[in-house]
């Protein structure tokens, strides 16, 4: 009796066994597929624990392994991160599955940065979400132990000015920041342009992964100016700004372009042609100006002409910052000048090169245009003298006229009256 009673017990107990499986079976199929397994960077994935290890800024392959319950048309797959600053995701085009088939969708995502976490070590879950037209998703959360570098140096910013002209001075604002899980001692950053050959290294010192209450000094991030000095006769175009940190464990760089403008200048000529005969010297004045906020040097350099001698008052030009002057070109007519019209070209080049090419025109006369000018004058002035003479004749004549009428004295006039008789 005993016995069978034991053995109705046992069989009731394997009864409500079997039913409670079969309704945990129903209640995961309910959807229309069933998520079998996740594979992160080759690691089986849990819902819980353990957690995969993950590696900031690591791009790991992700797999996903599921079973169609139903025959089911624009089925979508998508893995993702949520909760950092920049959105990581992955997703499949629509496909079709069919009831019973067993599939595996295959992704690339990035992991967060170490910007991205707080803390040393942070966990974070890989979303896994498989969705389809008009039907409920089937999603799940897999865990990831996210940890930092052992040793990992990061540039945070390089605050800079885009454009510059050559001979300046441009000034990289650099803040770098110890993201790894150990203390970096005798950090560096070194600021170069290759294309240049020029570059600037400043200590940035140690640095800790959080700031350490006995040492003041030593933080997790320092800042620093450092300058590079654009060389004079740098060529306008763009160049690149390599910013790299380092120590004895770990390096990292970073990459800006920079644009080197040509320096702007002025160069204003006044009067551009005159006339001179054969032994006879001129001047031109060209005024420079210099716009710029620092010194420019200009050098003035006239091309060959047949016949003229022609040179600058001051072949080499030291202007300041927003200032101007005004330089002499001399042109003298040599023997051999003929007589026409004569182009002068006068090259201004700066330290950037060519700036401007004047042009100059001279007309060599045969007759020195100062002995025309001497002849119309005496000319003029014996012609000034004629009619003066003339006119003070004419005075004189007039003035004797009116003395002769002034002192004669009119005749006496004769008077007749009646005779008296006594």
């Amino acid at each position: 009796m005993t016995n069978k009673a034991i053995l109705v017990s046992f069989l009731a107990i394997l009864a409500i066994a079997l039913t409670l499986n079969t309704v945990v079976a129903a209640t995961n199929s309910t959807g229309f597929v069933d998520i079998t397994g996740v594979n992160i960077n080759g690691v089986s994935a849990s819902t819980t624990t353990p957690a995969v290890a993950g590696e900031v800024s690591d791009t790991v392959p992700v797999e996903v392994f599921f079973v169609a319950n139903q025959d089911v048309s624009d089925v979508k797959v998508k893995v993702s991160i949520e909760g950092y600053k920049d959105d990581i995701s992955a997703s499949t085009p629509r496909f079709h599955v069919v009831n019973g088939s067993e599939y595996v969708k295959r992704f690339s995502i990035q992991l967060p940065s170490s910007m991205d976490l707080d803390n040393l070590k942070e966990g974070l879950s890989v979303h896994v979400e498989i969705s389809a037209k008009e039907l409920d998703s089937v999603d799940a959360d897999y865990a990831v132990e996210m940890q930092r570098d052992l040793y990992s140096l990061n540039i945070l910013s390089v605050d800079g000015p885009d454009k510059t002209s050559a001979g300046s001075t441009v000034a990289l604002d650099v803040v770098l920041q110890n993201n790894g899980n150990s203390r970096m001692d005798n950090t560096y950053v070194k600021a170069s342009i290759p294309e240049l050959g020029v570059e600037r290294t400043v200590y940035f010192g140690d640095l800790s992964p959080s700031e350490e209450e006995t040492y003041d000094n030593i933080r997790d991030a320092n800042n620093k100016v450092l300058y590079l000095s654009i060389p004079r006769n740098a060529i306008p175009g763009t160049y690149n700004v390599i910013v790299e940190a380092y120590n004895y464990d770990a390096s990292t760089t970073v990459k800006q372009k920079l644009v080197i403008e040509g320096t702007q200048s002025g160069v204003l000529p006044t009067i551009t042609s005159k006339a001179i005969a054969v032994g006879e010297e001129t001047t031109f004045d060209l005024v420079l100006v210099n716009p710029n906020s620092r010194m420019v040097v200009y050098s003035i350099v006239p091309e060959t002409v047949q016949g003229l001698t022609v040179q600058a008052s001051e072949p080499i030009v030291t202007i300041g910052a927003d200032s101007s002057k005004t330089v002499q070109v001399k042109v003298k007519a040599t023997s051999s000048a003929q007589e026409g019209t004569h182009l002068i070209t006068v090259n201004v080049n700066s330290e950037s090169g060519l700036e401007k090419k004047v042009d100059f025109t001279v007309n060599v006369e045969k007759t020195s245009t100062s002995t025309s000018n001497v002849t119309g004058v005496t000319s003029g002035s014996n012609t000034v003298l004629i009619l003066t003479v003339i006119l003070v004749i004419i005075f004189v004549v007039l003035l004797i006229v009116l003395i002769v009428l002034l002192t004669k004295r009119p005749a006496e006039t004769e008077e007749f009256g009646e005779t008296s008789y006594y």
